[in-house]
């Protein structure tokens, strides 16, 4: 009995590492690496906080997917269903959609431009110029996407998944090699523990941008929605212990990268950070045997956030396009049992005069669904987009901080989303969501508005706002001021004030 559940338990840890294994991409390799390369080990506080948000974030989507068996998109589909429409659909699932497949379009383009810096990682690659090196950047982006679209058209993409998952695992156990080898100043790393803004230097870019990156490139947007339809069938607690672990193993994988980024920093390399130089820096320690290893484990990890992002802008749009047939047979009840005078006989069942029957003739409705060529169109989409972007040789260090910086400023919006969802009680009550999660929730979604606040700001105003502390304060009232708001226009306040009042009042 005892080696059956250690079993199951494992089996439980390893089918959540997915969420992990979408995290973990080029994105994060290049966001954490290029923090560290920049910022030293100051910014290690920005993971940390978005680990704790993601944590929060997905144990969230689980709870909301497990009590009410329905995802986050057909939540919304259904709190918004009396609301304007669009095609019989409510204008903000539209907004959701929209945002989503914008996103992780962006995102699709940070995996591509990941992939390439993959292979120009390998050493002899990043030598080749003129025409030889414009037709591996080209050929590579073909090649990757042939592959993607072709996995995700005759859906195989489990077997690959999960190979493509220990081959990353290689590249970890790579980073970790290497910080063995490199030493770690563990005072450096305490004050990094500590939330601080870094001063921006010539080479960098802006301590915002790669804070909003981080936290965006840890706690996914779309990894809710993926999150969701993973929680299906699950218990809670087996699926709060699994979303832990994954959540851990992404945070140890994230600092391993930025400790190794922030020893490139110490040799006091004064040029643009680019990731084919951290596979320069890390041969020192592991020869170019360690640094092919690296690129094989890095393009790994671009394939396989290249299958997973489209795959979830496209569930998004449909769980949140798509409405499930009720199926209500008609049947018949008696009622009045449980009087203690009540005749149940034939003769009065079948007495029209004191019938104890109730017909339930319920007309069923032909389900709504997302057409295939819809569902296969807006991934093909996504992939060319990435294919032409990276191929016209874009910036790809740019390309991966946009995608980074964008995604973590939707993450607000669907932290809102999510709030508003599991405080609704047609779809909690047979379990409201607890107090202590709520102020959780409404804490991460509070300070997700204002790191997100900070960098409009900044890019809107920054040259007239040029004091960092007006700017932090302003981004600050916004926060607070938008969430303020946000409970009194919608249902969110009272939800949120019966909540704490019912946790108060609990022994």
């Amino acid at each position: 009995m005892v080696h059956l559940n250690i079993v199951k338990e494992v089996t439980s840890m390893l089918y959540w590492t997915m969420l992990a294994a979408c995290t973990v991409g080029p994105g994060t390799v290049v966001t954490c690496a290029r923090a560290g390369a920049e910022f030293d080990l100051s910014l290690t506080w920005a993971l940390l906080f978005a680990s704790a948000l993601a944590y929060t974030l997905q144990e969230g989507t689980a709870r909301l997917t497990i009590v009410s068996g329905r995802s986050l998109g057909q939540c919304l589909r259904i709190k918004y269903q009396h609301t304007v429409k669009v095609y019989n659909t409510a204008i903000l699932c539209w907004v959701v959609a929209g945002t989503v497949i914008l996103g992780n379009t962006l995102y699709e383009c940070n995996n591509w431009a990941g992939g390439i810096d993959a292979v120009m990682s390998i050493p002899g690659a990043s030598d080749l110029t003129g025409s030889a090196a414009v037709g591996l950047r080209v050929g590579c982006c073909i090649v990757y996407a042939v592959i993607v679209l072709a996995l995700l058209y005759w859906d195989k993409t489990d077997t690959l998944g999960v190979f493509l998952g220990f081959v990353m695992l290689g590249m970890v156990t790579l980073f970790l090699i290497v910080v063995v080898f490199m030493g770690l100043d563990w005072t450096k790393f305490g004050w990094g523990l500590l939330p601080n803004l870094p001063e921006k230097t010539e080479t960098s870019a802006e301590p915002a941008d790669i804070i909003i990156s981080l936290v965006g490139t840890t706690s996914i947007g779309f990894n809710l929605f993926l999150g969701g339809a993973m929680a299906k069938g699950k218990e809670l607690v087996s699926a709060q212990r699994g979303i832990a672990f994954s959540t851990i193993s992404a945070l140890m994988v994230s600092v391993l990268i930025l400790i190794v980024g922030a020893g490139y920093h110490d040799e006091g390399s004064s040029s643009k950070f680019t990731i084919t130089q951290l596979g320069g820096f890390i041969e020192q320690f592991v020869g170019k045997t360690g640094v092919v290893v690296f690129a094989i484990g890095f393009i790994a990890a671009a394939l396989s956030s290249m299958l997973t992002v489209p795959l979830g802008a496209a569930l998004t749009a449909d769980s949140v396009f798509s409405e499930e047939r009720q199926e209500v047979k008609g049947k018949s009840e008696k009622i009045g049992t449980d009087n203690p005078n009540f005749e149940d006989d034939d003769m009065n069942q079948n007495n029209s005069e004191k019938s104890t029957k109730v017909e339930l003739d319920i007309d069923e409705t032909e389900s709504q669904k997302l057409p295939r060529f819809v569902y296969f169109g807006i991934i093909f989409i996504m992939v060319l987009i990435a294919t032409v972007v990276i191929s016209a040789n874009a910036d790809r260090t740019l390309v991966i901080l946009i995608a980074q910086v964008f995604n973590g400023c939707l993450l607000p919006f669907f932290s809102i989303c999510l709030l508003l969802c599991l405080n609704d009680l047609q779809f909690m009550s047979s379990s409201p969501q607890p107090s202590w999660a709520n102020a959780f929730l409404l804490i991460s979604v509070t300070i997700t508005l204002f790191l997100a606040s900070n960098v409009i700001i900044q890019k809107i105003f920054g040259t007239v706002l040029t004091g960092v502390s007006v700017r932090l304060g302003i981004a600050i009232g916004v926060a607070v001021g938008g969430v303020v708001v946000i409970c009194v226009v919608t249902s969110l306040g009272r939800d949120l004030l019966r909540s704490f009042r019912l946790g108060c009042t609990k022994p």
